[in-house]
């Protein structure tokens, strides 16, 4: 057992640790960042993606109060046009029996 015990021998072991330690860390740290950058991807993608769809959901509720405003302005324009084509259709008949009274009242000329 003292054999093995030898300073030579402690410097063999502690040196082969060291190697095989270092080939760990030379594998694992690499892997550790990518995990991080990875995950720091991950969490911007996943803002921007809430981000987009927030702004498309304003998008598509500011579109439908556009839809409604329009819907409401041809009504509008629809309910006074139809009372303006009833004034047009009451001065039509108002002038109609302004000219038969014309007609009745002026004679004719030969």
């Amino acid at each position: 057992m003292e054999t093995l015990l030898t300073p030579p021998n402690i410097m063999f072991t502690l040196g082969i640790f060291g190697v095989v330690f270092s080939i760990y860390h030379y594998f694992k740290n690499p892997q550790i960042n990518n995990d991080k950058k990875d995950a720091l991807l991950r969490q911007e993608v996943q803002w921007t993606k809430e981000s987009n769809d927030k702004k498309f959901s304003e998008i598509q509720a500011n579109f439908q109060a556009l839809l409604l405003q329009n819907s409401n302005h041809i009504h509008t324009v629809d309910v006074k046009v139809d009372k303006v084509a009833e004034t047009v259709f009451a001065l039509s008949n108002e002038i109609t029996k302004l000219a038969t009274i014309i007609e009745e009242r002026i004679p004719k000329k030969l």
